[in-house]
């Protein structure tokens, strides 16, 4: 049996069955417990990723009494804002704008604008 450069075991002629079968369980236990942390498998690139895009409405945001508005928002399912990148883009010309965003919870956060307008959202990770 050839152990590779991530671990994984490849199987040589003259390799039976009790050395080819837990191997290859060991190979899906690792292929299912990878991260892409550099140590059990490989590092993603930074075009490995995948963006989510969602909108704020204008009609999401409240007056805070201070010139500034708010609006609650959540991160898109099955993520979490503490291991996210937030982006906020103007929704009809695609241009990053900068708005201040802080967490309310776990997957949600409170965006302020001192105009209202819809924005667009790139969420990576």
């Amino acid at each position: 049996m050839i152990i590779l450069s991530n671990g994984y075991k490849q199987p040589e002629t003259g390799d039976f069955g009790d050395i080819w079968f837990p191997s290859l369980e060991d190979n899906i236990q690792r292929l299912n417990d990878h991260t892409h942390d550099g140590n059990d498998s490989e590092k993603l690139t930074a075009t490995s990723t995948v963006g989510i895009i969602a909108s704020i409405l204008s009609g999401e945001f409240t007056v805070q009494g201070n010139g500034e508005f708010r609006a609650l928002v959540s991160v898109p399912v099955g993520g979490e804002f503490d291991t996210m990148n937030i982006q906020f883009r103007d929704a009809s010309t695609g241009e990053q704008v900068h708005l201040r965003h802080e967490k309310f919870s776990a997957t949600q956060y409170y965006v302020y604008t001192n105009f209202v307008e819809d924005f667009g959202v790139l969420y990576t990770t």
